[in-house]
Parts: structure tokens; C-alpha cells; sequence
């Protein structure tokens, strides 16, 4: 660096001789700086680079020149800032690895019965986190506290490149059928059997002389607790129960 005197000189076809003196001063150059390398998720959006010294110009991969950057794909970019010009011209490069958002399962969506008691859903990586109704952040789900219906719970997870996403799965919780096993009844202690039927059709009885079908037969006389339990289509199980008193008859006596 420093400063250099430079003398031009001329001689026309008359022998005549004259010259001209001019300086050149060099400088260092001031050199451009594009910061570090860094690394940003694929869901960014808009990041703003900045250079050093300030008003230098961006360019590459599609970055403005002001330094506004909109991350929308995954991949390895360089990006070159630009300061100065002519012979003063300087130039740095910053890479910036943008990494894919983790690929993770809330898993298929589920039916639960209300009374099925606290569920634990699992999801893929393992260690995320769930939000949502009626489950806290291990996947512990309570059918009775979320109530019938469709509930929408949450799966997060954060890589090692604290890149996070988010999958969701829907549970629905089905209400117990309503089972009516009648009305108490009492009965003699007579031979033949007695068929009892409960609401809805289709389910099975069980108790002490008491067939599945619902069939009744004493052989003694007593009060009998008689149960019918009912499965519906989306296998909830409820069940009632009714009493079967036996006496034995009052006997007829014609004299």
C-alpha cells in the first residue's frame, strides 16, 4: 500500500517533449464478511442475512440482494455478499444447511368405548409430546373424562436438529348401550320353564337357573339376581339386572 507518482511523456514529430505526473494511492481493500455458517428448518420462512460491512449486495439461490431469503426447501446454499467495487471488490461465502422437519405418526385413528379406562397412545419417534383433549404429554387418554364423541389429539416431536412437526389422529368415544334387563318378577315354584326377554335383543343372560337364551326354571324357591349383558356394534358392553323372587303356591283346596 501507499502512494506511487507515475510521470507520462510525449515528444511530438518537432522534438518537442512534455510530460504529465499522476499518483495512484493503493489501499488495502475493505473485505466482506457473510457471517457464519448456520443451519435453519425447512418452515422457517423468511430470514434476513446480514453482511459486514453494511450495503454490500446478496446474491445466489435465489436470495434478494437486500439479504431476504425465503426458506421453503431442504438442501445445502451458498450465498455470496459483495462489497465495494472495481479493484476494491470484495466477496465472502455463507453456507446455510436447511434440514427436513422430522417424519413422524400420530398413528390411526381410534375407537374407545367410555368406560375403557385411561389409554396410552404411542407415537412414531418415539419421545414426543401429545396435547389435546383429555390427554397429557405421555399419550395417556381417559375416554371419561374426554366424553362422547370425536376428539382430536396432537403428536409433536423435536429432532436433533431442533426441528419440530406435528401429526394429529382423532379418537372417538362411543357411549355404553342401554341395556333394560325388566322388570323384577315374581314367580312359583312350579314345573316349566319361563322365558324372560330384555332390551336391545341379542344379549345373554346369566344367574341361577337361568339359561343364556333367558329361559327360567326354579327348582326352589328364593330370590335369584339374573344379569343380561348386551355388546354393541362398536363392542361397548353394558349390563342390568332384575330379581326373581320363587314362592311356593298357594295350594287350591275344592273341599
Amino acid at each position: 500500500t501507499g502512494t506511487f507518482e507515475n510521470i507520462y511523456t510525449y515528444q511530438d514529430n518537432y522534438g518537442c517533449v512534455n510530460s504529465d505526473t499522476m499518483f495512484i494511492t493503493i489501499i488495502d481493500p475493505i473485505n466482506a464478511d457473510a457471517g457464519l455458517d448456520f443451519e435453519v428448518c425447512v418452515d422457517t420462512g423468511a430470514i434476513l442475512l446480514t453482511g459486514s460491512p453494511a450495503n454490500g449486495s446478496w446474491s445466489g439461490n435465489g436470495i434478494n440482494p437486500n439479504g431476504t431469503y425465503n426458506v421453503n426447501i431442504d438442501g445445502s446454499f451458498d450465498f455470496t455478499y459483495t462489497f465495494g467495487s472495481g479493484n476494491c471488490l470484495t466477496t465472502d461465502l455463507v453456507n446455510i444447511v436447511v434440514n427436513p422437519l422430522p417424519i413422524i405418526d400420530a398413528g390411526n385413528n381410534q375407537n374407545f368405548c367410555i368406560d375403557a379406562g385411561v389409554q396410552n397412545l404411542s407415537g412414531s419417534p418415539s419421545n414426543g409430546f401429545w396435547s389435546g383433549t383429555a390427554i397429557n404429554a405421555n399419550g395417556d387418554f381417559d375416554p371419561a373424562n374426554a366424553g362422547v364423541g370425536s376428539h382430536t389429539v396432537y403428536y409433536s416431536f423435536v429432532d436433533a436438529n431442533t426441528c419440530e412437526n406435528i401429526d394429529s389422529t382423532i379418537i372417538t368415544v362411543h357411549a355404553l348401550p342401554i341395556v333394560d334387563a325388566g322388570n323384577d318378577t315374581t314367580l312359583c315354584n312350579q314345573p316349566g320353564a319361563g322365558n324372560f326377554s330384555a332390551s336391545p335383543p341379542n344379549g345373554t343372560w346369566a344367574g341361577t337357573h337361568i339359561s343364556p337364551s333367558g329361559e327360567f326354571s326354579p327348582t326352589l324357591t328364593g330370590v335369584f339376581i339374573n344379569t343380561y349383558t348386551y355388546t354393541d356394534a362398536n363392542t361397548c358392553v353394558n349390563s342390568d339386572t332384575m330379581s326373581i323372587t320363587v314362592i311356593n303356591p298357594t295350594n287350591a283346596d275344592a273341599g
